[in-house]
């Protein structure tokens, strides 16, 4: 078997397990590897751990990655050799130590909605009944990504269990998952569905099934009529207020992590953090445990300048 056929063989089973948005983005990295590989006259299968650092050179400096992203670019052309390594198509994996970008970061500002909001929103979506009503509860209470709402089937909600009503789907790669339905979102989803049975829960204005960027349409709407301000209210921030709502009603961490499906829980510790990192610094503790007696200003004073 050629070298290129062998290649072309190892990413097919590589990629085999991969579906929608994931299998696009890795075929994009891919191809951009194989890409300056071809330039570089290197054939992918005999390259080294330099080569591969050259690579990651190449994209920090010539085309100007930030670190998060190489390391991201890097994850397919990694899980591709990696792959046959464990396939005995080749002796060493060249970017198993190859060094990548250190990643640092500060924690974000955003904490998302606050209660008041979030109510306001819900309200909002209620008032403006069918796919506006569904789409508020499915994202505010059900921390569902754009993609998982847009793919919620009538069937996938009319199961019930132990007797809850249940709704299951396929999140994020595909995985399982199955969540109890609270009645507000059942009444939210039984108005969306009318008389309808079966099919797409979130239909167009034709009757096809709605786009995430339909669903970005409806959520931005809804936050303006809303009344929220200094945000563009997106389907990802309405999941993040989700979860940190979930944190500040007192709901432990692992059940805020069976909310949100992270697969590892310090996911989940990173929405806490965000969340209070500057209202209970270990700072505030330390000042007022050895600092001298305050003069004459308040703290709002000094905090204003």
């Amino acid at each position: 078997m050629t070298t290129p056929q062998r290649l072309s063989d190892l990413r097919t089973d590589y990629l085999r397990p991969y579906r929608d948005g994931t299998l696009t983005v890795y075929n994009f990295y891919l191809d951009r590897y194989f890409a300056w590989c071809a330039d570089h006259d290197l054939e992918p299968l005999r390259a080294t751990r330099p080569d591969v650092e050259r690579y990651i050179e190449h994209l920090l400096v010539e085309r100007r990655m930030s670190g998060a992203s190489v390391c991201t670019a890097l994850t397919s052309v990694r899980g591709l050799y990696r792959f046959a390594h464990q396939e005995c198509a080749i002796e060493r994996d060249p970017a198993q130590y190859a060094r990548r970008p250190r990643i640092t970061t500060l924690p974000k500002d955003t904490t998302g909605l606050d209660r008041a909001q979030m109510q306001d929103f819900l309200l909002a979506g209620q008032t403006s009944g069918g796919r506006y009503y569904a789409t508020a509860f499915l994202l505010c209470c059900m921390a569902l990504r754009a993609s998982e709402a847009c793919s919620i089937q009538i069937e996938n909600f009319q199961k019930t269990s132990r007797g809850h009503r249940v709704l299951e789907f396929h999140g994020k790669a595909g995985v399982p998952a199955r969540m109890p339905i609270p009645i507000p979102v059942v009444r939210a989803l039984e108005a969306a569905a009318g008389d309808r049975t079966t099919g797409p829960l979130l239909l167009r204005q034709d009757g096809g099934p709605l786009s995430r960027q339909g669903l970005g349409t409806i959520v931005n709407t809804l936050g303006r009529r809303a009344g929220i301000k200094g945000l563009v209210v997106r389907p990802h921030l309405l999941r993040h207020s989700c979860i940190t709502n979930a944190l500040e009603s007192g709901a432990s961490i692992r059940k805020v992590q069976d909310l949100a499906r992270h697969a590892e829980p310090r996911t989940t510790m990173r929405y806490d953090r965000n969340r209070t990192n500057l209202d209970d610094h270990a700072v505030h503790s330390l000042v007022a445990f050895i600092a001298p007696p305050d003069g004459d200003e308040t703290d709002a004073e000094l905090a204003a300048g």
